[in-house]
């Protein structure tokens, strides 16, 4: 399957009414898992990097030439995406080194400098015809790589504007969930954010914890990507520390158990959203 555009997979869920899962990924066997899980359920997902897996993976080229070739061997459309890029040159930077999504984090700003921000984020993403995701309200918590302060609600009026002027593709907003295994979801919040932004594609951030019906009530009301990153981060360290532990100075077969470990928890979360069988 050819490499996916963040932009194709938004379109394709908004019009089938799922959610693509986005999948914060730090080693290959955590990008495999997913894939595998992906690749089992017919899913269309998101290889998703934050400054944490970046730094982890060996950088920006590294972690885009890594989901590339990942993509380029899955039956299913696999996007590489920038999660909370924290500057516009992070921005660039993603979009030079090969992702085929982007986010622009100012969430952590006031309103008008996320403005200003997420113009010239669209900007470079008209520029390399990729698609751009921002974040309004604040979604907070705990997560390596994502800046995080106390959570801010999403405003839907603040929302109105804030899409209005700067034509984002998709926006991750602040409706209850946090990084990290938390969250209760309002989603009277969600329906009054799709009205007040025209339908545009909403991003629930802090998936993993988020029970299994209110992930799929969630998508009922205008969720159109959730990102994953606690959850499968966990499944990985329980299959790593599992009864297929290093054997002797092979370090393989616990890494396969972790990385089977991701794939059952990814297959979960693709089923819930309603991603499965969709490629």
């Amino acid at each position: 399957m050819t490499l996916a555009s963040g932009r194709d997979l938004l379109i394709a869920a908004e019009a089938g009414n799922y959610a693509i899962p986005g999948f914060n990924v730090s080693n290959i066997e955590l990008a495999l898992g997913v894939i595998d899980a992906a690749n089992a359920h017919g899913a269309p997902i998101l290889l998703q990097f934050n400054q944490s897996n970046l730094d982890h993976i060996g950088g920006m080229h590294a972690a885009a030439a890594l989901g590339r070739a990942l993509a380029a061997e899955a039956t299913v459309p696999v996007g590489v995406h920038l999660d909370h890029g924290a500057s516009v040159a992070m921005v660039r930077a993603a979009a030079q080194a090969g992702f085929t999504s982007l986010m622009f984090d100012g969430s952590t700003t006031p309103l008008d400098a996320n403005l200003r921000g997420t113009l010239e984020a669209v900007a470079i993403g008209m520029e390399f015809g990729l698609a751009v995701e921002a974040e309004l309200g604040h979604v907070g918590g705990r997560e390596p790589g994502v800046a995080t302060s106390e959570s801010v609600m999403t405003d839907p009026a603040s929302a109105k504007r804030f899409v209005e002027e700067t034509r984002v593709d998709s926006l991750a907003v602040s409706v209850g969930t946090a990084h990290g295994m938390a969250g209760a979801v309002r989603f009277d919040l969600i329906a009054e954010l799709r009205e007040a932004t025209h339908g545009l594609p909403l991003v629930l951030h802090g998936g993993s914890g988020v029970t299994p019906s209110d992930l799929t009530e969630s998508v009922r009301a205008g969720i159109r990507k959730v990102n994953i990153s606690t959850e499968i981060h966990s499944a990985f360290v329980r299959g790593l520390t599992s009864g297929d532990g290093p054997r002797g100075n092979d370090p393989r077969p616990a890494l396969r158990a972790a990385r089977a470990a991701v794939a059952e928890a990814a297959a979960q979360r693709i089923e819930l959203l309603g991603a499965a069988r969709r490629a």
